[in-house]
């Protein structure tokens, strides 16, 4: 993400803000009455192994334990992270003062010894650095934020682009299709039928698909036309089982959210040459989420075409920006099933 009009990464702003703790702590050890070198190692080290600790900390402790509900562990590891930091930042500065002696000094003539107190005051400046490691954290949720509007704004956009280039002249396009179902009503009940579905799922795209929230009725609604204009491409007839259990009336849900996986099923999951297709979809709504379930067997000889493609791929980008970790999406191949499972709050 770019903070300034020039430029600028999040990642150059911290190393800057690195470059310039680790001159102060060299010139504040240099003013002591180190040598250059001495005050430059210092500083170096010191630089090193607080900068582990603040991302160790940031970048991995708090989102995997202490967010997660695990913070007995969470303060055992903080302990047992700044004392191991404690003791390598002694033992680095030791080394330092065995190869970088003072003037008169012979390398490493005896043992370096180093006082107790000092120890204390080195875990106590790590408590220091550790609680600057918060602030780091949300300064890093905040940018995560940002990007994910972005993107979110980019998609929408792009989204709403492509839906203005397929509305060329829709009310027309509508007439036209009324006019046809009604001739085809009186010479062909089961192309009039076809023909008002698709119009259904038309509407659908026109009228839903700009908007945030849809009411999940007319998101099933939608879903059915589309399977049931799916079958007609099958050469034998395909077993739909379409199970729907909770309340659906009065929840909603972003549009074509759902359909990406009954999608992937006629994609990737239907040989028109055989007899045994089915296509198993359970939707329950419980709890303030909504959980699907979709089921179809796997044919060999489609293989290696993958189960996935990009429709999945862009449906798990899609629920990361709108849900974050709030939402479970997993895939997998089970004694000839192709089974995916989405559940999502709502």
């Amino acid at each position: 993400m770019k903070l300034f009009k020039k430029g600028i990464s999040i990642v150059q702003v911290q190393v800057i803000v690195w470059i310039c703790i680790t001159l102060l702590m060299f010139l504040l050890i240099f003013h002591e009455g180190q040598s250059i070198a001495r005050s430059a190692s210092f500083a170096i080290c010191n630089a090193v192994f607080y900068a582990a600790l603040m991302y160790t900390n940031a970048c991995w402790m708090v989102p995997k334990f202490y967010r997660r509900q695990k913070k007995w562990l969470y303060v055992v590891l903080v302990l047992l992270l700044m004392a191991v930091t404690t003791w390598a930042i002694i033992q680095a500065q030791v080394v330092v003062m065995r190869l970088l002696p003072d003037k008169g000094m012979e390398k490493a003539m005896k043992p370096v010894t180093i006082p107790l107190r000092y120890y204390f005051v080195t875990f106590f400046l790590n408590i220091l650095i550790l609680l600057f490691s918060l602030p780091l954290r949300l300064a890093f949720d905040y940018f995560t934020m940002r990007k994910q509007q972005e993107q979110l704004k980019k998609r929408t956009a792009e989204a709403e682009l492509n839906l203005l280039k397929a509305q060329v002249q829709p009310h027309f396009l509508f007439n036209t299709l009324n006019n046809i179902y009604f001739v085809a009503q009186r010479e062909s009940p089961t192309t009039a039928g076809l023909l008002e579905r698709l119009s259904n799922i038309m509407r659908y795209f026109v009228d839903e698909g700009p908007k945030d929230k849809i009411g999940l009725a007319r998101e099933i609604d939608f879903i059915r036309d589309y399977i049931h204009l799916e079958k007609m491409r099958m050469r034998h007839p395909m077993q739909i089982e379409f199970d729907i259990k909770g309340e659906v009336n009065g929840v909603s849900i972003p549009p074509m959210l759902l359909i990406p996986l009954v999608e992937n099923v006629f994609k990737h999951g239907i040989n028109k040459r055989s007899e045994a297709n089915f296509l198993q979809l359970d939707i329950t709504v419980e709890a303030g989420r909504l959980d699907m379930k979709v089921r179809n067997r796997i044919f060999e000889e489609l293989e290696p075409a993958s189960h996935g493609g990009n429709g999945l791929v862009n449906l798990q980008s899609r629920l990361e920006l709108l849900y974050g970790g709030q939402y479970t999406l997993h895939t997998e191949k089970q004694e000839g099933l192709f089974l995916a499972h989405l559940n999502i709050p709502l």
